[in-house]
């Protein structure tokens, strides 16, 4: 399976996840350790990072 970065942008802390599905514009992780899935989107393909919330947090990755 592929891990990617997730890094959450409140608090600066990266953390590993596995792809469950990706797309050019979704992206289904589950946190390395976990069973926290965090789903994010970009609104353009053209995005260089995909955006999703989760817990009131936000997080990124570039997938």
């Amino acid at each position: 399976m592929e891990l990617v970065k997730l890094t959450c942008t409140d608090n600066n802390k990266t953390l590993d996840a596995t792809v469950m599905k990706k797309s050019e514009r979704f992206l289904e992780v589950v946190v390395e350790g976990t069973n926290t899935k965090v789903v994010l989107k970009k609104e353009s393909s053209n995005e260089k990072y995909y955006i999703g919330h989760m817990a009131g947090l936000e997080f990124i990755s570039e997938g």
